[in-house]
């Protein structure tokens, strides 16, 4: 199992959602209204000096699930409109528990 995390501007969640319906994915976890500044990303404040809010999203699923969704985001980063909105996304291996 896996889990990705994917960190977008707002602008572009209504779309993320969208690929996730689409791969298969059966749940997932978001956090809408994410302030943040990494290096080489814009920053988001959602103040007057940087506007706007990111989206944070979790998926957690078995390894081949991730794997085609990673595929698609790569495809849709591909796409100039949205690599010029900001995405990210990470992989990271997943124990289940409970």
């Amino acid at each position: 199992m896996k889990g990705l995390w994917i960190f977008c501007n707002e602008s572009i969640s209504e779309e993320v959602i969208a690929l996730f319906e689409e791969g298969g994915v059966e749940g997932y976890t978001a956090w809408p209204a994410v302030l943040g500044c990494h290096r080489g990303c814009k920053t988001r404040w959602n103040d007057a000096v940087f506007p706007g809010r990111n989206w944070a999203f979790f998926v957690a699923e078995e390894d081949s699930l991730i794997a085609g969704l990673v595929e698609r985001l790569k495809l849709f980063k591909g796409r100039d409109e949205i690599h010029r909105a900001g995405i990210r996304a990470f992989v990271q291996p997943l124990e289940e528990r409970l």
